[in-house]
């Protein structure tokens, strides 16, 4: 299997890149810190593809994307992984800022897709994995940004689903809650407390190994949907949730 994987350098797609290559795979990293993307491939070796970028300049993203494939001739899977998040209230929230925030959550997995559509619908069983957020289904106050830019991301894996279900290319959203990641420890610098002895946060080896399932078809069977993954101390609440917002909180009006 050959894999893209956005946002390689640290966190899940670190990760996922080293649980990929140890199966034997070949990963194409994709980061903007090259020095961390060089060390990744010293430690893995040359399975790993390290491909410096800032995913945000799209014209330089789609080139380098165009000559992966080109380079290999297939794409398996797609990780758009890259993401950033901030807490801003609604008044804090500048058009500038919010555009920002979806510039890279939202338009840099669009490119990707667009820029290697051609080839996965092509050569087919193909899987694109959306790495979104639980702020998708429930955000906190200050996500204005962030938990919009997460609900279009879903939105660009039901359609690519919808278009690619002919030719064999499957699409995911991966929605995990609270992963224990630099950006995490930046945004929350204390972290979150256990709840009742259990954790509330994910390490990104549990979400990289549900990303592993996906490449390998295990959940094939639910192309298109949200896969959530909440820590064991937030399952609970993410049942009451479902349950108090059957059909994710929609009401047919006549």
């Amino acid at each position: 299997m050959f894999a893209i994987v956005t946002g390689a350098s640290t966190g899940i797609g670190a990760a996922l890149a080293k649980m990929l290559v140890k199966a034997g795979h070949t990963v194409a990293g994709i980061a903007r810190d090259g020095d961390k993307l060089s060390a990744l491939q010293r430690a893995l070796g040359d399975r790993f593809e390290p491909h410096p970028c800032d995913v945000t300049d799209h014209t330089v993203f789609a080139a380098v994307l165009r000559h992966i494939a080109d380079a290999h001739g297939r794409i398996d899977l797609l990780v758009n992984n890259a993401g950033s998040a901030k807490v801003m209230s609604i008044a804090d929230t500048t058009p500038e800022a919010f555009r920002a925030m979806h510039d890279l959550n939202v338009l840099a997995p669009a490119t990707a897709i667009h820029t290697l559509w051609p080839m996965m619908t092509a050569h087919g069983d193909a899987r694109i994995v959306n790495v979104s957020s639980l702020a998708q289904l429930d955000p906190f106050p200050g996500f204005f940004a962030y938990a919009s830019s997460k609900s279009a991301l879903h939105l660009l894996t039901v359609v690519a689903n919808a278009e690619g279900e002919p030719h064999g290319v499957r699409a995911f959203t991966v929605a995990p809650g609270v992963v224990d990641t630099p950006l995490h420890r930046a945004l929350m610098p204390k972290g979150i407390p256990p709840i009742d002895g259990l954790s509330s946060t994910l390490q990104p080896a549990e979400v990289a190994s549900l990303i592993a399932a996906i490449a390998e078809g295990t959940h094939d069977t639910r192309a298109g949907w949200v896969l959530a993954m909440p820590a064991p101390a937030a399952v609970s609440s993410l049942r009451r949730w479902i349950i108090e917002h059957p059909g994710g909180g929609v009401e047919i009006v006549s």
